[in-house]
């Protein structure tokens, strides 16, 4: 019972860690552009993939440059296939397209990404993003429901 409660205070004390070094980064990119939205959700991400992964100090110093650069390919890719609000939808060869280039680096990843965390976490982290999409999903949903009140 104390090794759990030892785990969980751990696990709050680095999502805790996590969530300032981002935000303070945030905050200072922030300052320099944008109104930083996005920046606020990436460090939601990187505090709840960091508290349900339960990673090591060496798990950590090789998986989050990895994870960074993989969000940045990934957002990248969006980018080329003009993807965002307000933007044209796409035709279902490009939709088509953008998910096969999505897959394929999803599949570049993951070897890395077993090599820093093991497979084990790689199956986790696919289905935390999953799960923390739909989550920010339900509190954008609910916050426009709440703003029709």
């Amino acid at each position: 019972m104390k090794n759990i409660m030892m785990n969980n205070v751990k696990g709050a004390l680095l999502a805790v860690w996590c969530l300032t070094t981002v935000s303070a980064m945030a905050t200072e990119e922030h300052s320099m552009q944008g109104d930083g939205k996005g920046d606020k959700i990436e460090a939601l991400r990187i505090a709840f993939i960091s508290q349900r992964l339960s990673l090591t100090p060496d798990e950590a110093q090789k998986f989050w440059p990895l994870y960074n650069q993989y969000t940045a390919d990934m957002k990248k890719l969006r980018e080329n296939f003009g993807m965002g609000a307000g933007k044209p939808q796409l035709t279902a060869e490009q939709s088509l397209d953008f998910e096969q280039k999505k897959l394929d680096l999803k599949k570049k990843y993951k070897t890395q990404f077993e090599a820093a965390i093991g497979k084990d976490k790689v199956n986790t982290l696919y289905s935390l993003e999953e799960e923390f999409r739909q989550q920010l999903k339900q509190m954008r949903e609910e916050r426009e429901g709440n703003k029709g009140k």
